[in-house]
C-alpha cells in the first residue's frame, strides 16, 4: 500500500484533476486519487484497482476498533467524507448495516464521482453531533474522523458530545476517534470528556502522522492477550497498520491519568 509521504510528494500540479470541493485539489497518480486540502492535508484517498481497501494509514490503524465488540451489526461513520470506511465495511464477509454522517454536501458528490461510493449508500447530510441528537438506531461500531483540513472539531473537548454518541450504543460497542492535538493539554482535555461517559478508553500514538487515536467502550477494553487472539482469527491479521496499533495501544486507569505530548 502506498505511504502517506509518497501521496504527499506527487500532490503536484502534473497529477492535479479538476474538483468542485472547496478548498480541497484532487490528484490521480500511480493508480491513486486522493484529495487534499492543504499542504500536509489529505482528506481522503482510494486505490484504484483496489477501491474497497483502507489508503490511509490512520483509517487502517482505526479498525482496531472492530476487534473490541464481540459482534457487529451496526456502523456508523460520523465524518464519511470520501466514503473510504464505507466502501470498506461493505466488503466485509458479512457486512453490517452501515450508514454515514457528512457535513458536506460537496464531499458526498465527490465521494460518489470520484471515490467509488454507491449510490444506494446511506448518507447523512448533516452536523454529526446534531446527526447524534436526533438520531434513534444504535451502533455496534461508531468511527469518528471529523476533521477540517487538520483541525477537529471543539465538539470532541465537550462531555456533551460523549453523553450523546454513549446513548447510540448497542451493549459492547465501541468508538474509534481520529484526532491531531497541538500539544498535551489539548488531548488531556479530549480525555476528560471521554471518560465522563467511557470506562474504557485506549489511545496510540501515530509517529509518523502526529495522530492520536482514541478507542473507547462503556466498560473496561478487552487485554492484550483477547485482543491478539481475535487479531489472528480477523482479516487485519496480517495488515502492519492494526498490528502495530494493538502493540502501541495504551489503556487510561483511574479517573485522572496523565496523558503524554503527542
Amino acid at each position: 500500500m502506498i505511504s502517506f509521504s509518497e501521496l504527499l510528494a506527487w500532490s503536484t500540479p502534473e497529477f492535479e484533476r479538476p474538483c468542485a470541493v472547496s478548498d480541497c485539489r484532487l490528484y490521480e497518480a500511480r493508480g491513486y486519487r486522493w484529495l487534499s486540502s492543504g499542504p500536509e492535508a489529505i482528506q481522503t484517498a482510494i486505490c484504484l484497482d483496489e477501491p474497497a481497501a483502507l489508503v490511509l494509514p490512520n483509517h487502517r490503524a482505526m479498525l482496531l476498533a472492530a476487534l473490541l465488540p464481540t459482534m457487529i451489526s451496526s456502523v456508523l461513520d460520523l465524518g464519511a467524507g470520501g466514503g473510504g470506511f464505507l466502501r470498506h465495511i461493505r466488503s466485509w464477509e458479512k457486512p453490517p448495516r452501515v450508514s454515514g454522517v457528512e457535513i458536506h454536501g460537496e464531499m458526498l458528490h465527490a465521494a460518489r464521482e470520484h471515490f467509488a461510493l454507491p449510490p444506494e449508500q446511506l448518507i447523512h447530510v448533516t452536523d454529526a453531533v446534531d446527526f447524534l441528537g436526533r438520531d434513534r438506531a444504535r451502533y455496534d461500531l461508531v468511527l469518528c474522523d471529523l476533521f477540517s483540513d487538520r483541525s477537529a472539531p471543539a465538539a470532541l473537548q465537550d462531555e456533551f458530545f460523549f453523553a450523546t454518541l454513549a446513548r447510540r450504543l448497542e451493549p459492547g460497542a465501541a468508538v474509534a476517534i481520529n484526532t491531531l492535538p497541538d500539544s498535551a493539554e489539548s488531548l488531556l482535555r479530549v480525555v476528560s470528556a471521554a471518560r465522563q461517559h467511557f470506562d474504557g478508553v485506549g489511545i496510540v500514538q501515530l509517529s509518523e502522522l502526529g495522530n492520536v487515536l482514541l478507542f473507547l467502550q462503556e466498560e473496561s477494553l478487552a487485554d492484550d492477550e483477547t485482543l491478539r487472539r481475535r487479531l489472528s482469527q480477523s482479516a487485519y491479521a496480517a495488515d502492519r497498520d492494526v498490528v502495530e496499533a494493538l502493540a502501541s495501544l495504551r489503556r487510561l486507569q483511574g479517573a485522572s491519568g496523565s496523558v503524554d505530548s503527542p
